[in-house]
């Protein structure tokens, strides 16, 4: 990445140090960011690139925030693991029924958004549940956001796994229903 900074001044790159985490991980990525849009996504070969075109379609149709929802109509999973999906849809009812949004996939890492939303975003969550946290906050701060559908794969043995564990990582998303869902109803 040195190199192709050097090469490209286009090209940031974040260098950080521990406490690791994926919540860390992105707002490092999002302080350094410089352009008019932020793309976040997992780089595990999970997501099909053909399918941005879509996301770049809502968000030059004037989307503040595209999000890419793995649990539309549309959208396919493959070998997607059962807990998680048990456990996202859980999550996502929580939030549709306390803060009425009516979101299919708020908690996708694969987001578009204007650097101006990026900006407005106060993320705490040091985990995975930040994914969630960014979703959610654009909702709240009434950003226009879409959702557009996109295909998952899960990824082969030899790509590595996932450091996620939906009872690892629950405490996470628990911790930001009930924070949010307070400042939300009670304005602390």
């Amino acid at each position: 990445i040195e190199g192709l900074a050097r090469n490209d001044p286009r090209i940031t790159p974040v260098f950080r140090q521990p406490p690791n985490g994926v919540g860390r991980a992105l707002s490092d990525g999002y302080v350094a960011a410089t352009g008019r849009y932020v793309l976040s996504m997992d780089c595990d070969f999970q997501h099909l690139l053909p399918e941005l075109e879509d996301m770049f379609d809502a968000a030059a149709g004037g989307a503040d925030a595209v999000l890419g929802s793995r649990f539309s109509r549309h959208s396919v999973l493959i070998n997607y693991p059962f807990a998680k999906i048990l456990a996202n849809r859980a999550f996502h009812l929580a939030v549709n029924l306390v803060f009425r949004c009516w979101r299919r996939d708020l908690s996708n890492n694969l987001k578009l958004m204007r650097i101006e939303s990026v900006r407005r975003l106060g993320l705490t969550e040091p985990g995975f549940a930040a994914n969630a946290e960014i979703g959610l906050e654009l909702v709240l701060m009434g950003c226009a956001v879409t959702e557009v559908p996109v295909s998952w794969i899960d990824r082969s043995f030899d790509m590595g796994r996932s450091s996620f564990g939906v009872v690892k990582s629950g405490g996470g998303y628990l911790r930001l229903l009930l924070r949010l869902a307070g400042r939300t109803a009670l304005g602390f």
